[in-house]
Order: C-alpha cells, then sequence, then structure tokens
C-alpha cells in the first residue's frame, strides 16, 4: 500500500469515527432530552395562597411537585394585592390549595380572572369545625377563626387533604405521596409532642398571653395556654385609644407582662412597643401567618413558638 493510499485510508478511518461518535452523542442528547421533556411535562404544578400551606404542600409532592407561593415570605396573607406574576402562576397551575374560611379575600378574583375552569382548588379547612370567633371576611355570615395550622393535629390533617388531593389528580404518583405524607405525619407527631412538653414546662400561673391580633386560638387550645386579651380581631385595622387603655388595665395585672407580635405585621410593633413601654414589659415574637428566611418551614416556625413561649413566660 503506497503512502498516499495510506493516508487517504487513515483520513477516511478517522473521519468515520468521528461521525459515529457525532451520531452516538446526538443520539444521547435526544435521549436526555427527551427524558428531560417526560419529566418536565410530569411535574405538577401547584400553587398555594401563603408560604406555610406552600410548605406543607413541598413535604408530601418533593420532587414530583413544583409549589409557588402567592404570598411571599414575609408578607401579610390578610392584606395581599395580587400581582401580574400571581395572575400568571394561577392561570398556569395543575392545582391550587386554600386554606378557605375567608382567609384570602383577595383569591376569588384572581381566580374568576385568570384560573382555568377546570382548576381543582383545594380548601385544606374544608370539614374542620372552626372555634368561635369572627370570620376574616366581613362579608360572611360564617363565624370562625382560620388560623386552623397553628394546631400541629390540625396541620396533620391539611398534610392528608394535600396527599388525598395530589393522588387524585397524578395518580401514577399516589404511593410517592403517601409515603411522604407518612414520613411528614411522623414528624408533625414528634413535633405536637415536643409542644406539650414545652408549655408544660411553664408555670401554670404564667400560661396566658397577649396578642396583636385575634390568630392564636388553636394554639392555646391544644397546648394549654389562655388568651387573655388582643388588641385586634383581624390585623388589617389598628387598635382604637379605648383598646389600648384596656389592655395596658389588663397587663398591668399579669406576673408577665409581655405581649406577642408577629413578624409580618409592621403596625403590631408600633403599638406594641408603646404598650410594652406603659406597662414596663417586653414584646416577644410568634409566627403565625408567614414563614421568613430565618424561620423558613413550617416545623421551623412552630418550633420558634414553642422556644418563644418558654422564653417569655417561664
Amino acid at each position: 500500500m503506497q503512502v498516499d493510499d495510506y493516508r487517504h485510508r487513515l483520513r477516511g478511518d478517522y473521519m468515520f469515527c468521528i461521525k459515529k461518535r457525532l451520531t452516538l452523542f446526538v443520539l444521547a442528547f435526544s435521549i436526555f432530552l427527551s427524558t428531560f421533556s417526560i419529566a418536565s411535562a410530569s411535574e405538577i404544578r401547584a400553587v398555594a395562597t401563603f408560604p406555610i400551606l406552600a410548605d406543607l404542600v413541598k413535604q408530601v409532592g418533593k420532587e414530583r411537585v413544583k409549589v409557588v407561593s402567592i404570598v411571599p415570605l414575609g408578607a401579610d396573607p390578610h392584606t395581599w394585592e395580587a400581582t401580574p406574576a400571581d395572575a400568571k402562576n394561577v392561570a398556569s397551575a395543575d392545582i391550587l390549595f386554600s386554606n378557605g374560611l375567608g382567609f384570602e379575600l383577595w383569591l376569588e378574583r384572581l381566580i374568576e380572572n385568570v384560573a382555568q375552569a377546570d382548576l381543582p382548588i383545594i380548601v385544606l379547612s374544608e370539614g374542620l369545625k372552626a372555634r368561635p370567633g369572627a370570620s376574616h371576611d366581613p362579608h360572611s355570615h360564617h363565624e370562625g377563626d382560620p388560623h386552623f395550622w397553628l394546631n400541629v393535629q390540625f396541620a396533620m390533617e391539611y398534610v392528608r387533604n394535600i396527599e388525598r388531593a395530589l393522588s387524585e389528580i397524578d395518580p401514577d404518583g399516589a404511593g410517592v405521596y403517601q409515603k411522604n405524607a407518612e414520613e411528614y405525619l411522623n414528624q408533625l407527631q414528634e413535633l405536637d409532642n415536643w409542644l406539650i412538653s414545652q408549655i408544660k414546662s411553664i408555670p401554670e400561673e404564667n400560661r396566658r398571653i397577649i396578642t396583636y391580633h385575634d390568630g392564636f386560638g388553636y394554639l392555646a387550645e391544644r397546648y394549654g395556654l389562655s388568651v387573655e386579651g388582643f388588641l385586634v380581631t383581624n390585623p388589617d385595622r389598628e387598635p382604637t385609644a379605648l383598646e389600648m387603655a384596656k389592655l395596658t388595665d389588663m397587663m398591668k395585672k399579669f406576673s408577665r407582662k409581655v405581649i406577642f407580635v408577629e413578624p409580618q405585621i409592621s403596625s403590631s410593633h408600633r403599638y406594641a412597643n408603646a404598650l410594652a413601654k406603659e406597662v414596663s414589659g417586653k414584646i416577644s415574637v410568634l409566627y403565625s401567618d408567614t414563614l421568613t428566611e430565618e424561620v423558613p418551614s413550617y416545623i421551623d416556625m412552630m418550633r420558634f413558638n414553642g422556644n418563644s413561649l418558654v422564653e417569655a413566660l417561664r
């Protein structure tokens, strides 16, 4: 074989190898794209109205569900005003989770304007008996406190409702959702037991709390506390001078002069500071309706609340 012929064959073999490798690469990349597309297509797009619900959905859905919260971390769900981004998320959702009982007054208009007609809307408080209290919906004829999740046992009911709802719209993932829910429910039961033991460590005469708004009734009932007073029933309004005076007189009689404020309600800090100054008391924080970067999950939130109560009252 002449050198030129050898070089020609060598060049041909080299080009054949290159083409073969390119073909294999294109085939592998096509398979990857196909797999990626299938995975993306099978991912459930869930929207929750506020971060606490979004976290519960994440714990059940995990890798099969992409969850978006309408109300962002640190914001107040009571006074939220929907944005174009919120409308886009609701319009593209496969399922929407809300609390109900008048808690999200802004949601109805958002659903009417942009939601698909067949969008499953899961009201997580449905079927639970509300404690007496003013509904957050001024037009509602039904009274009841919507803050069920501050009792961990009720949060566990939310998780069961989430698992059933996700399994219904995604039957292929039912086993995964059931497993995730069972694991998370075990964690929540441990949390519930921990909270009970924490509050029991507080002297009985000190298990009385004053809060900015009427949102902690379920927490008090479950864990052996007594809500002695609050400044406002709904955080979208501010207290009157008379309400401030009544609460001041009440706090003067307490051995632990503490008022609990909520991080998402800026006005609560202003009025609480004035109240604490009047009675030589102090301010502590309890989370009710939101999560933050510092307290990013429901379990983190409830553990923060337990530690805050013990530190303030024991």
